[in-house]
């Protein structure tokens, strides 16, 4: 535990002499909130149109996971520069836990997305947004848990590949569509049929309809289970490799 403390602290100082990436994160969907949020209200009356009509109840919570999605996705390049840098080669020759150093990562990463989650609901708040207390609470677990399901992925890419360009192309591969299926910009249930079937899965997109659930504040949805369900089994698969990871890197 005072490992995990000690690299946890060590990394949530790092990114307030450079807060960049951390803001830098936050900037895109206050950026989509500002500027493709005002576009959904022509198409919010729509018949079928979730959110209850509500372009910025429909927005708002998919903004939310989207930052998750790309926040985390992209830590690997921290991590790359760790290696550039000789950072991890040093930690070789400390008695410091391998758990610990790879935990400590993933924690900063967690009390990051929290932050930023916490100032965007905030901002949301000026564009109209009503949510439900409880709900947005339950909503930063699976934030979380997204959080550590793509962090790990993205470290362990980070140790992998040598090249950032590389790790780019992949991280962004995955990414962008990850986020078109999952219903964060448009319902998918106006898209065709094989978009919705591809949807399915897409577990951002259980995770944006519990999102939308959780903000409404229908804690109980089935939606809810569904997204805390898929992204505990995730994060918890995801983190054993990225752990089994850090351990052969810093051997």
């Amino acid at each position: 535990m005072r490992d995990i403390y000690l690299i946890t602290m060590n990394e949530i100082r790092v990114t307030i002499r450079n807060p960049f990436w951390a803001f830098s994160g936050l900037f895109q969907p206050i950026i989509y909130l500002l500027l493709f949020g005002p576009l959904l209200n022509g198409i919010a009356g729509v018949r079928g149109f979730p959110g209850g009509g509500s372009a910025i109840q429909f927005f708002a919570p998919g903004l939310l996971i989207m930052n998750a999605l790309f926040g985390s996705g992209f830590e690997g390049f921290t991590l790359r520069d760790k290696l550039d840098s000789g950072f991890l080669e040093r930690l070789r020759v400390t008695p410091i836990s391998r758990l610990s150093l790879a935990l400590g990562f993933i924690l900063q990463t967690s009390i990051n997305l929290v932050v930023q989650s916490i100032l965007l609901l905030i901002v949301a708040l000026f564009f109209g947004l009503r949510f439900d207390l409880l709900g947005a609470l339950v909503l930063l677990v699976l934030i979380v848990l997204i959080g550590i399901t793509m962090a790990s992925v993205s470290y362990r890419l980070g140790l992998k590949i040598r090249e950032g360009g590389i790790l780019a192309g992949i991280v962004n591969t995955f990414v962008l569509p990850a986020m078109i299926l999952s219903g964060i910009m448009l319902p998918i249930n106006f898209g065709p049929p094989i978009i919705q079937m591809a949807a399915r899965i897409d577990p951002f997109y259980y995770a944006v309809n519990a999102s939308r659930a959780l903000i409404a504040g229908h804690v109980g949805d089935p939606s809810v289970l569904s997204a805390l369900a898929v992204f505990l089994v995730l994060s918890a698969a995801c983190l054993a490799v990225f752990i089994r990871g850090m351990r052969e890197a810093v051997a």
